[in-house]
């Protein structure tokens, strides 16, 4: 495909492997307690003997009590339900090259997601008139691993203001990956004819694609993370 330089001072974009059952209940916990109730995180973290270990090893000496903490909370969430391989680092998500390509995308604002929920389309062949339902699935879950986390969607910025410039945008559960897996193969969807890069939709869904089949086989579900 055709490239266009972007800025060196783009995000880079991460889909890392993500516990998204569990991030559901994290966040409601972490925001219930900066309203001023600790009760669910406490609750949460005495329910998930393996979170309170984890929390602990990273340096929390009671980690129950979320007032101790003194992470911003897009570094609660992260650590909280980021997948971790044996010798406790995170679990990588497909090859190198695969990571380096979807991690900064040659236009726009780097974002490979943006990029493709931008220029998706349904193919009319095959969604009228029973395969609209499968199109709106897939965009549904495209949506939710692109913002999920965000202001539009929680009503605050908490998880896009991360150390080092972290941002969580969105996550899936293992679930999810494996429908959406599914949906992004099957037909129902098309690129834009005005999409500015020749073969760009193509491109992206290649690669996140190969990603999700790479969570797929980690039973793991995933988060999409940028860094400034």
């Amino acid at each position: 495909m055709d490239e266009r330089a972007i800025s060196s001072t783009s995000p880079f974009y991460t889909l890392d492997a993500f516990n998204g059952d569990l991030a559901g209940p994290v966040m409601q916990a972490i925001e219930m307690a900066s309203e001023g109730d600790e009760g669910p995180w406490e609750t949460l973290v005495a329910r998930e003997p393996w979170l309170k270990e984890r929390l602990v090893q990273q340096g929390l000496r009671t980690p129950e009590s979320f007032g101790s903490i003194g992470w911003d909370q897009a570094t609660i969430l992260f650590t909280s339900c980021v997948e971790l391989s044996p010798d406790g680092r995170p679990l990588p998500l497909g090859e190198t090259m695969t990571r380096e390509r979807f991690g900064r995308f040659p236009y726009g604002n780097g974002s490979a997601m943006s990029y493709l929920l931008e220029h998706i389309r349904p193919n009319r062949s095959i969604t009228d008139p029973d395969g609209q339902e499968m199109y709106e699935r897939l965009v549904d879950a495209l949506e939710r691993l692109c913002h999920a986390s965000e202001d539009a969607h929680r009503g605050h910025d908490r998880y896009e203001n991360g150390f080092g410039g972290m941002k969580i945008h969105g996550y899936l559960s293992h679930g999810d990956v494996q429908q959406l897996r599914r949906d992004l193969a099957g037909r129902s969807w098309t690129a834009s004819y005005e999409e500015p890069l020749d073969g760009g939709v193509a491109d992206v869904a290649k690669h996140l694609s190969t990603l999700l089949k790479a969570a797929e086989r980690r039973r793991v579900g995933i988060a999409m993370r940028s860094h400034a």
